[in-house]
């Protein structure tokens, strides 16, 4: 199972970055478990959907490279690297977030579950203050001299 649930995994990726919101409704179960950086939880298709769609909205060039998975039962664990230049709306909770013209990105990991041949589960672990830092969001770090 392990092939074919990195397989998954990695279809669902290319729907991502082709945009093909349709292939959703086959690559994840009614009741797929969405968690990622945030406190941002949602279930089934359309929350996966609605969760991937914040991102290519912000950015159109929106991209997720898978780098390293690991497949083992019906987990796989994907080592990704996220890339965007933000030209659009970034709809976060604590508001919208005008574009900037920053580039951002960075490597994230995301965690799946796989059974019956859907991604039932994905939990997505990113670095919500490095994006902050990108899109120029923070002030600059204070300099130190010794």
């Amino acid at each position: 199972m392990t092939d074919a649930s990195r397989t998954l995994v990695n279809r669902y990726y290319d729907a991502l970055n082709h945009r093909r919101w349709d292939d959703y409704d086959h690559l994840f179960s009614a009741d797929a478990a969405l968690e990622a950086s945030g406190a941002i939880t949602g279930t089934g298709p359309a929350a996966m959907r609605a969760f991937d769609q914040v991102w290519t909205t912000a950015a159109p060039d929106f991209t997720i490279t898978p780098l390293t998975q690991v497949a083992a039962g019906s987990q796989v664990i994907s080592e990704n690297l996220a890339e965007g230049t933000h030209h659009g709306v970034l709809a976060l909770p604590a508001g919208p977030v005008p574009a900037t013209g920053s580039q951002f990105g960075g490597k994230y990991a995301g965690v799946f579950e796989i059974a019956d041949g859907k991604i039932t589960a994905q939990r997505v672990y990113f670095d919500r203050m490095a994006v902050a830092e990108q899109l120029g969001l923070l002030p600059a770090p204070a300099s130190t001299t010794a």
